[in-house]
């Protein structure tokens, strides 16, 4: 038997298909088929375990990526797989089903036999992260139904099968466009913000029945949940003052807006959250940088065709050649 060669994973890549087909030029991925086997206690006169049970086929796994200005999908300098992955995790219809099926996520480990497609697939949550002096990072976390073997191949995608350019530069902490809303209508932007963070999860769930499959009959998504969490630099005194007013208000009517504006590279997508109450802000004393942490929940009551979509209105940088 010949020795089996060392494959590397960067000829790998994450191609995911719903109408469209969008490359990830992913930094880890480890989207998988698992299934446990259990071992039940029984009396049988032995000190070894002498029964094994079969646990349900799970398909599910994680997917981390820098948000790029990568034409794959649409038009030349756009940034087309964030929002669209952005909508397929919001979006649902009047029953509380989610509308947007990844069918299929097709993953390459390597040219040697790991080749897959994962059928089926729904994003359980979704974050978008950025920090100062880093890039914009989205991390997903997918279920699916089932795992098709695609056999051994070589060689990496044409730029054709890639959908265009071969290089293209990550969206960086100076693209983003945030704005903090609060219930008495006063409002900061990022130059109070260090980092921010923003998940929605939905909760999904593995169905199966007696259907004589190990793989679930269903997957559906749960009530859904939408935080987030921010570093501010120093303290901001109205924020603040806000989260200890909460009892004092029937509703929360403060908005999270948050986004990219990139002129020159026609990438503009935004998200404007409404419904959003903060938690009261945390801090230490140190000999380091003074900052506060600040979590919050977002409770926009969202009806079936909701996408909080909106334009973000362009970054002055007219202030950047002055510092």
């Amino acid at each position: 038997m010949a020795i089996p060669p060392a494959y590397m994973g960067y000829i790998g890549y994450v191609r995911i298909t719903s109408g469209a087909t969008f490359g990830i030029r992913c930094t880890s991925c480890d989207l998988m088929l698992s299934q446990a086997i259990e071992k039940p206690e029984v009396v049988s006169s032995r000190f070894d375990y002498t029964v094994y049970r079969l646990g349900p086929k799970e398909v599910g796994g994680t997917i981390a990526f820098p948000a790029v200005m990568d034409p794959s999908g649409g038009g030349v300098g756009s940034v087309d797989v964030v929002p669209y992955i952005w909508l397929a995790t919001i979006q649902r219809n009047n029953d509380g089903r989610m509308t947007n099926v990844l069918e299929p996520i097709k993953v390459k480990y390597t040219s040697d036999n790991a080749t897959f497609n994962f059928h089926n697939c729904l994003v359980n949550s979704y974050t978008f992260a950025v920090t100062q002096g880093d890039m914009v990072n989205i991390d997903l976390e997918v279920f699916g139904t089932s795992r098709e073997y695609l056999g051994s191949g070589g060689g990496y995608l044409s730029d054709a099968e890639l959908g265009g350019q071969r290089n293209a530069r990550a969206l960086t902490w100076n693209d983003v466009y945030t704005k903090v809303s609060m219930d008495d209508g006063s409002y900061f932007t990022g130059e109070y913000i260090r980092s921010f963070s923003f998940t929605v999860n939905n909760n999904l769930e593995r169905f199966y029945t007696l259907n004589g499959c190990l793989s679930p009959q269903d997957i559906a998504a749960k009530i859904r949940e939408i935080t987030g969490t921010m570093t501010i630099m120093g303290r901001h005194p109205q924020l603040g003052f806000n989260a200890e007013q909460n009892e004092t208000r029937c509703f929360a009517n403060g908005a999270v807006h948050f986004g990219y504006y990139v002129s020159t590279c026609s990438a503009n997508w935004g998200v404007n959250m409404p419904g959003v109450v903060y938690e009261i802000e945390t801090m230490s004393l140190s000999n380091d940088l003074m900052e506060t942490s600040v979590n919050f929940h977002a409770l926009p009551g969202g009806i079936s065709t909701e996408t909080f979509v909106q334009s973000v209105p362009a970054i002055d940088k007219s202030i950047c050649a002055t510092l």
